[in-house]
């Protein structure tokens, strides 16, 4: 028996024990039986404590008191088990002798026959000698950590507890799929760490399992670590649907309110106020009560949300009654706007080179704010917030940029002609742009600001006709020109195309809006009217 607890595994070395361990217990436990046969088993100390008394019974059926039964009640400390067991109260108690010894031979036998024929182990982790009963219970942990302002990866990974090695090799490997440097205030990252054994310099470190985040709403990355505790990083793309959207709504306050709460995605709404910056003024034409139309490509996740736009396919205002829509088609190769006539909308220069902008002083004499005089204003002034985006009123060439005393940082493009515009009081101009370089119309140059002679963030903005400031609000500018012959045709063809589309579910958001909507698929007569 001793040689095969030696060779034996750890799991059957313990199953021995607790048989043996059994058995002991087993041959000091005292047995004291009654004399109907029924026995109490006390341990020793179980013994000492308890006292075992006759008490009357009647037996079913006769008048006569039948065998005595027992009870216990406690005894004082000085009292034995010798006392107990020959009492005179209870002559009926005897003990019996202790049981012989548990034979553990057939296990024994039984484990050398599964030895010699190679019987595999059971795969429970707790017949696993290698570990520990307290590594064997350890579980692995997730934490969700939301990153602050101002975090990076590492110091996420090292103020979760782990270690400086996992979290320095952690972010080399993320760093071959995703830039640590882009993490965002606000993101989720989701750590699985875990406290079993493994490669930690000490047991109350916990080791990095893997860890997982979304960058975006489109990509999954991913962390985990190989059988060689190397870590291996992941970003997968997820599956996004492409469809085309209609939004529609009335105008309360502004446009970019009313798109907004359409449910238009913001860079949509960018574009929809540039589409219309040849035309409209955004400040004096808008009025509450008109209304917006916009059909525009949009991508979603398989969960519906929104993950980015495309372009605007169809657009319209209605100003004061009138009804201006706009179509978007390619020719040659690049894109435009077309009212349904099949003329360009895209003129010379812009109206409005900024998003949102209220004027806030027109061309012309005026009480200087600053200056305390009459002042001759040579431009229009558009209030709007610090950081607002600045557009290039047309395409062209920059002919001067940079600081210009009064007007802070300036801008002045040349255009076709002799036509020139100037920006002033921008907070900064856009990354890369110099003198002499070529900007198209829409491009972004600048953001509003409040430098040089100014009073608030605002874009001073002037066109120069022959070197001299014109009045921006009476320059007329001339659409680029019109479709004809066979490109005139595809464009109406591809305008049905999109009207069809934009019908369609202009019709399923009226009846989706009726408390009583019918069917749309036909299940009744009146479905098939709809």
């Amino acid at each position: 028996m001793q040689l095969t607890a030696r060779n034996s595994p750890a799991w059957a070395q313990r199953l021995m024990a607790d048989l043996a361990a059994q058995n002991k217990s087993a041959a000091e436990t005292v047995v004291v039986a009654a004399a109907d046969d029924r026995a109490i088993l006390l341990s020793p100390r179980s013994a000492v404590a308890a006292r075992l008394k006759p008490t009357a019974r009647k037996t079913p059926g006769t008048e006569q008191i039948g065998l005595p039964t027992w009870s216990t009640e406690s005894v004082d400390d000085a009292e034995s088990i010798d006392d107990v067991a020959t009492s005179d109260a209870s002559p009926d108690i005897f003990v019996h002798p202790a049981p012989a010894p548990f034979d553990t031979s057939p296990f024994d036998s039984m484990l050398l026959a599964d030895l010699s024929a190679g019987a595999p182990l059971p795969e429970e982790s707790w017949y696993d000698s290698e570990v520990s009963i307290a590594e064997e219970v350890a579980s692995e942990i997730e934490k969700v950590i939301h990153v602050r302002p101002g975090d990076t990866l590492y110091g996420v990974l090292i103020n979760a507890g782990v270690s400086e090695d996992d979290a320095k090799n952690a972010v080399g490997a993320i760093a071959d799929v995703f830039s640590p440097r882009a993490l965002r205030a606000g993101q989720e990252i989701t750590l699985n760490i875990t406290t079993a054994s493994g490669t930690r310099e000490r047991e109350a470190d916990p080791q990095l399992v893997g860890l997982s985040f979304e960058p975006n709403v489109v990509t999954d990355v991913k962390l985990t670590r190989n059988d060689t505790g190397d870590f291996i990083a992941s970003a997968v793309d997820k599956p996004v649907v492409e469809h085309n959207r209609r939004a529609a709504g009335i105008i309360d306050s502004s446009l970019f309110n009313a798109a907004r709460e359409a449910g238009v995605p913001m860079p949509v709404v960018a574009d929809l106020i540039k589409t219309f910056s040849f035309d409209v003024d955004f400040q004096r034409d808008i009025q509450d009560g008109d209304s917006f139309e916009v059909f525009y490509e949009r991508m979603d996740n398989e969960d519906g949300e929104f993950v980015k736009s495309g372009k605007i396919l169809f657009a319209s205002l209605t100003l004061s009654g009138k009804n201006i829509p706009v179509y978007y088609f390619e020719r040659d190769g690049d894109g435009e706007y077309f009212t349904p006539s099949g003329e360009a909308i895209r003129k010379s220069l812009l109206r409005t080179p900024v998003d949102g902008a209220r004027i806030t002083s027109g061309f012309g004499m005026r009480m200087h704010p600053l200056l305390g005089y009459s002042k001759m204003h040579k431009g229009i002034d558009f209030g709007a917030p610090t950081g607002t985006p600045i557009y290039a009123a047309g395409s062209g060439t920059i002919v001067e940029i940079g600081k210009k005393g009064a007007y802070g940082n300036y801008i002045r493009i040349r255009h076709a002609g002799e036509y020139q515009t100037a920006y002033a009081h921008m907070s900064k101009f856009a990354k890369g742009l110099g003198k002499g370089d070529k900007v198209k119309q829409g491009d972004v140059i600048g953001y509003v600001g409040t430098t040089g002679r100014s009073t608030g963030p605002h874009l001073h903005y002037e066109i120069l006709i022959a070197g001299a400031q014109t009045n921006p609000a009476k320059v007329k500018t001339v659409a680029s020109n019109k479709l004809s012959g066979k490109q005139l045709k595809a464009f109406q063809t591809h305008m049905a195309k999109i009207d069809a589309e934009r019908r369609e579910q202009a019709k399923q958001q009226l009846i989706a809006e009726r408390p009583d909507a019918i069917p749309l698929d036909c299940s009744t007569p009146a479905g098939c009217e709809n």
